[in-house]
């Protein structure tokens, strides 16, 4: 990948986290996700509801150069601004590099906007999966318009990777790499795709209907159902077994600090967001790492 390749794709990821940061802090829960009506109209401060300038809207720079304070009313800028900013940023490159690593060899001599379109679609499921975590963390749900454009990615990847031979490798797609043959694999990678998501919303929709929705919702239920699609089998339960490792260390930690009782409510969909991410950029290390601790 050439620096100016490198550039651009930082520099639109900025591009990005800034309209995320717009979409994510104007949602309200009690309307849609993707909703014009709350996305239209001049950014402001949400304190002193002051019109930001152009130059108050350059991403990261912005918050710098105004020391995280608004000009208007003095009010501190939320950090999530530039965190989001500069992620997505760094985010752009990594997963396509990923995407091209995991799938170059397969379409050699092919199309090479073929790749970037799967990029694509990769970047816009970790841009979701970024929406998914912010908003579950904030207002303990996960939007059904989420859910769905999830669902959807899942379908669109599913189709493009029977359609373009892009599973036709022993790992089948895999995030997994080498270590997917060790789970029982099927010869319709499709297959795998459909078995992944069927597992893994059994599973979670397992644990609401015993807990009768008290120890997560429906919506992590729906979220995992995209994910199972998009990743399948084995890497679709990895990520749900992850999930409650994550989710565990988590919450006892919060415990031990006080932050949180044992009946206290801890939102699930985060977990099943940072295990997404683990498997996506690091399933193979994952493993090896499992492998290397239990001595194999």
């Amino acid at each position: 990948m050439s620096f100016l390749t490198l550039l651009f794709l930082v520099l639109l990821g900025i591009a990005f986290g800034s309209f995320l940061n717009v979409v994510v802090l104007r949602y309200n829960p009690e309307k849609r996700f993707f909703s014009y009506k709350y996305l239209k109209g001049r950014s402001h401060c949400p304190n002193c509801q002051k019109n930001l300038s152009w130059y108050e809207l350059v991403p990261i720079f912005s918050f710098i150069f105004q020391l995280g304070k608004c000009k208007g009313c003095s009010k501190k800028i939320s950090w999530q601004y530039p965190v989001v900013e500069v992620l997505c940023g760094i985010i752009f490159p990594i997963v396509t590099m990923v995407i091209w690593k995991s799938f170059f060899a397969v379409l050699v001599g092919s199309n090479i906007w073929l790749l970037w379109g799967v990029a694509s679609i990769w970047i816009l499921v970790v841009l979701s999966l970024i929406c998914v975590f912010l908003v579950d963390l904030k207002y303990y749900i996960i939007p059904n318009g989420l859910n769905l454009f999830i669902f959807f990615l899942g379908v669109l990847w599913t189709a493009i990777g029977w359609k373009m031979g892009l599973f036709n490798s022993f790992t089948q797609g895999s995030f997994l790499n080498e270590f997917a043959p060790l789970f029982p694999m099927f010869a319709n990678p499709v297959f795998n795709h459909l078995v992944g998501m069927v597992i893994a919303v059994l599973f979670l929709f397992g644990i609401v209907f015993i807990s009768g929705g008290r120890a997560m919702g429906m919506g992590d239920v729906k979220l995992i159902a995209g994910l199972g699609l998009l990743f399948g089998w084995p890497d679709a339960i990895v990520i749900v077994f992850l999930s409650f490792i994550i989710g565990a260390i988590f919450s006892l930690g919060l415990i031990a600090l006080r932050k949180k009782h044992l009946r206290d409510k801890v939102p699930f969909g985060p977990f099943i967001v940072i295990a997404t991410l683990v498997v996506f950029f690091f399933g193979a290390g994952l493993i090896s790492s499992y492998f290397g601790i239990i001595g194999m």
